[in-house]
């Protein structure tokens, strides 16, 4: 009894499958990304501008060695010369360290700056790829909710399709009662077609991040706690921004590494002064074969000056000047677009709060208007057009509500990158709240395109109340009970590998609160719908 036990739980979780987390498609991008690669490897190669800038101002040790072979002829020969090879080596050491280079000391400062700059840009990019992360994957579950309300609206109209032409074969309503339902229908197959192709791309979306593709992902349950952005100003986040953003950081130190430049190459024809050393050893044989060998060693101090270098020095001084006023230029650009940044995303997550709570009472609303028109239907006050219409009116209040509520997502997001407070913190959170497994439709499910035998148009005085009505569509699921899953299942979720960021603000907040215990259920219903 227990092996059978054992048995049917390991085919229910093989048939079910594991939900890829948020963490793990975080920590799948961070690994894969070409982008955030490519941004790590940047900043990797830009540190090392501060040791190779430092090298100038390091000692420099120089190893020399010579060796010849001499052939001594004399013309015309004597008896006191005589005609003979000889051979001479020797070695050298040179130590040189500068003492002063003014040029140098200035391309170090520069390169300060400049390696500053490209590490605040490398978290600049580890803040982005969690947006853009967190962009994708919502945009995932933003186009899975959109097409199950699609389905739901399209059974919707079926029913009322396949009752009119109940209605009309009993002569209860007009021939264009009925065309105007199945045209309806048309049009929401249509809608369906375009919801999934709009799936099907978001999916694309995560897969250029991450390198994978999913099957089951973790979803928002019904409601999303709305927060009000703390502190609630925007002149305040406008100055946290100002003070944090990575992106506007990055180009403050450009800005710096650009003055340091014009002080290198200004200081390009100015005096050098060197502390050299030396030590060499030559060996030397002459044509009787006597032996000799010199040793000799020197300390001192070099000075160079080279006061024309043939408007060197000029051109390219006047050349970092104008690449110091192209950063400062910039700098005010990012700084605008910054500030531009912040408004548009804080007055978005008010407003987005205020839309979503009307949402869902356009919600409400348009369902009661629903029930009232096919009651009204019923006793002849209402046509069928009008509950088409009031049809309509709640799958678009549906969507809606939908758009906005990831949309105050997104903003909340780019609202944190924006004022340099988006950490892992936030990530977990929202891991947290994502309870939901969906299961994604199959990319090889088709919408079914040919005409159905109740879609071919007929002549009216075929439309007889004695023909019985057949439908080709299959009725939407009762339960999700009674849905079967075909998904092959996913591996067991392993602890993501998160890239470290720090944290320096002090209003790192989460976006939302961790939500109470509950628990996880399937959300399969558009596999079969």
């Amino acid at each position: 009894m227990a092996s059978g036990f054992i048995l049917l739980a390991s085919v229910c979780c093989a048939r079910i499958g594991y939900a890829t987390t948020f963490l793990q498609v975080y920590s799948q991008a961070a690994r894969n990304d070409p982008v955030f690669v490519k941004a790590e490897a940047t900043w990797q190669s830009q540190k090392m501008n501060l040791p190779i800038a430092r090298s100038a101002y390091l000692p420099q040790l120089a190893i020399t060695g010579n060796g010849a072979r001499n052939y001594d002829f004399y013309d015309p020969p004597s008896l006191s010369t005589i005609n003979d090879y000889n051979w001479s080596y020797g070695y050298g050491l040179t130590i040189t360290q500068p003492i002063f280079d003014l040029s140098a000391w200035n391309s170090i400062k520069s390169a300060g700056a400049a390696v500053k700059a490209a590490t605040a840009t490398y978290l600049f990019a580890q803040q982005t790829l969690m947006q853009r992360t967190a962009q994708a994957y919502f945009g995932v579950l933003k186009a899975y909710e959109v097409l199950f309300y699609t389905i739901q609206n399209k059974n919707a109209v079926w029913k009322q399709y396949v009752s009119s032409q109940k209605k009309y074969r009993a002569g209860l309503i007009a021939i264009m009662d009925m065309y105007d339902a199945q045209s309806r229908y048309d049009q929401v197959l249509a809608q369906e077609i375009t919801a999934r192709n709009t799936l099907s791309d978001k999916l694309e979306n995560l897969h250029e991040i991450t390198g994978h593709y999913y099957k089951i992902l973790n979803g928002f349950n019904d409601n999303i706690p709305l927060m009000t952005p703390r502190p609630k100003n925007k002149n305040a986040w406008t100055t946290i921004a100002v003070k944090q953003n990575y992106s506007l950081e990055a180009q403050r130190y450009n800005v710096v590494a650009a003055m340091d430049k014009i002080k290198q190459q200004s200081a390009g024809d100015m005096p050098t002064l060197d502390l050299a050393g030396g030590y060499s050893q030559a060996y030397a044989n002459d044509e009787i074969g006597d032996n000799t060998v010199v040793d000799s060693a020197t300390l001192g101090l070099n000075l160079a000056y080279t006061p024309i270098q043939g408007g060197l020095v000029y051109a390219s001084t006047k050349q970092a000047r104008y690449n110091y006023v192209a950063a400062s230029a910039e700098l005010n650009v990012i700084y605008r677009q910054v500030v531009n940044q912040t408004h548009n995303s804080y007055t978005g997550v008010i407003a987005n709060i205020d839309r979503v709570d009307i949402d869902k009472l356009r919600i409400v609303s348009a369902k009661k208007a629903l029930v009232a028109t096919e009651a009204g239907l019923k006793v002849g006050a209402r046509t069928m057009v009008d509950v088409l219409n009031d049809l309509t009116t709640l799958y678009q209040a549906q969507q809606q509500y939908v758009d906005d509520r990831y949309l105050y997502l997104s903003d909340f997001i780019d609202l944190k990158v924006a004022a340099g407070t988006l950490t892992q913190t936030d990530l977990l959170q929202i891991n947290h709240w994502l309870t939901r497994s969906i299961v994604l439709p199959r990319s090889d499910v088709k919408v079914k395109s040919e005409i159905l035998s109740s879609d071919k148009p007929v002549k009216p005085n075929e439309l007889t109340s004695d023909v019985p009505v057949k439908s080709d569509v299959a009725p939407a699921p009762s339960s999700d009970s009674s849905i079967k899953s075909n998904i092959a299942p996913l591996p067991a979720p392993a602890t993501p590998h998160l890239t470290p960021l720090p944290s320096h603000t002090p209003i790192n907040k989460p976006i939302i609160p961790a939500p109470q215990q509950s628990n996880a259920n399937i959300d399969s219903r558009i596999l079969n719908a």
